[in-house]
């Protein structure tokens, strides 16, 4: 069922198209939710493993009794929803559901409450734990090793089977084909490890922090998209162009969005709200500025003090926008106290045990300083439903001065280039917005 005809246009800004909102019981009943949603709300973060759903649920057709022993954990959520353009593809997901929450009596003959589900990855790795050699006698990289935990213990024929399922009874799911990989970008360096009985997320997590690529911070982050699993590098993201759904996004709250076209109403943002603004104070004592670095090898009986310089070191980043952050701090803002095996394969005593790429810790104060440097500016803004729009992608937004909407150049320091962190794709029964937790470095001019 489709509550919006797909046109070649949009009929209005907001317009979507929802093909499918199913629940289906664990003896495989399958039952639609359109009729019955209030809202509902599928979340992304790039600070999370896993996509998250919420279905609001207004219940007058005895749902729960109807389904034998009622929602008791496990079924599976299905749903098929995209911005209504006919060049924009469907995002097909499963979840499985986890519980029920803020349930009580509407009225007479209707109650309300809340389904939550996950993605169907998060229940297969929640009781898992890995105990296991990685790299071999020449080691791997450790974009590899990621992979190699994917498809053991994330991706499995369990998971797998349930993809099957859905594709057999017509409710085929995107991760039966793009999402059988995770889309990584690629580290440098050979490295072998023992991951001591730890959740499969936990290993990824304990291995981003030793995973190093040609970007200088060579931050990763692992999280899921309606384009599957990620593994990517901070500093990567950052200098990717936005999507042509969402390079152009205004924020002029004078224009009436109904006396424009649809299309171009698209582009514009509902409302925006600021979660941070600079404050140097954090800036300074949080290492954006300075920090020193003590490593102590215990094993040599060295100790080596390296200090970091952002002024020295920014120019590297892998920035949104072009300009620094103005400031500075004492060396010694920040002390990180870290042992270290840094050189023991070039050291003629130890070489011999091969040692391959241990932790490089001088990373730590710069991946510490660019990230506070990129959420230097971090903004709240709701959007016309953009089914394309992911965590991990970049916008580019304009915005009128909050002073006065005549000046030429718009706000310079707000207007600019945009990292997604987080998206909540919200929508009911006519109309659909997403809700993005974006950051930015620096503003557009000086």
């Amino acid at each position: 069922m489709s509550y919006v005809e797909q046109t070649s246009e949009y009929r209005y800004a907001g317009d979507y198209t929802l093909d499918n909102l199913d629940i289906i019981s664990t003896n495989g009943k399958m039952y639609s939710l359109i009729d019955l949603q209030l809202e509902t709300n599928i979340y992304q973060s790039i600070f999370k493993p896993f996509m998250k759903i919420e279905i609001a649920v207004q219940d007058s057709a005895g749902l729960l009794n109807e389904m034998k022993g009622g929602i008791v954990g496990g079924e599976i959520l299905y749903v098929s929803f995209k911005t209504s353009d006919p060049s924009i593809r469907f995002n097909k997901l499963a979840f499985l559901v986890n519980k029920i929450s803020n349930r009580f009596r509407h009225n007479e003959g209707s109650e309300r409450y809340i389904i939550e589900g996950f993605s169907i990855e998060y229940f297969t790795t929640i009781d898992k734990k890995i105990s296991q050699a990685y790299g071999g006698t020449s080691g791997s990289k450790i974009s590899d090793i990621v992979e190699a935990i994917y498809q053991e213990y994330i991706m499995t024929k369990e998971v797998k089977s349930i993809y099957t399922y859905l594709k057999n009874n017509n409710r085929r799911a995107d991760k039966l084909g793009v999402g059988r990989r995770v889309k990584k970008d690629t580290t440098t360096g050979l490295h072998k490890c023992i991951i001591p009985n730890m959740n499969p997320i936990q290993a990824i997590y304990y291995l981003a922090k030793d995973s190093v690529d040609e970007d200088v911070a060579s931050k990763y982050m692992f999280y899921e998209t309606f384009q599957g699993f990620q593994y990517r590098s901070l500093g990567k993201l950052a200098v990717e162009e936005p999507d042509e759904f969402a390079n152009k996004y205004v924020y002029y709250p004078s224009v009436n969005d109904q006396k424009e076209s649809p299309s171009k109403a698209f582009f514009n943002i509902i409302d925006m709200g600021r979660i941070k603004d600079v404050d140097l104070l954090d800036n300074m004592s949080q290492g954006l500025f300075a920090s020193t670095t003590i490593e102590l090898d215990p094993l040599r009986k060295k100790a080596v003090t390296t200090e970091y310089d952002y002024q020295k070191e920014v120019n590297r980043f892998g920035k949104l926008n072009k300009f620094k952050i103005a400031g500075g701090a004492n060396k010694n803002a920040i002390v990180h106290l870290k042992t270290s095996r840094r050189g023991h394969d070039q050291d003629k005593v130890f070489a011999k045990e091969a040692p391959l790429s241990s932790r490089d810790v001088l990373k730590d104060p710069i991946r510490d300083s660019y990230f506070k440097h990129l959420t230097n500016n971090i903004l709240r803004l709701t959007l016309y439903g953009n089914s394309k729009l992911n965590a991990g992608e970049t916008l580019n937004a304009e915005f009128s001065p909050a002073t006065s909407y005549d000046v030429p150049e718009g706000d310079k320091y707000t207007s600019g280039k945009y990292l997604v962190f987080k998206t909540r794709h919200k929508f009911n029964k006519s109309q659909y917005q997403t809700i993005v937790e974006c950051v930015k470095d620096t503003g557009l001019k000086e």
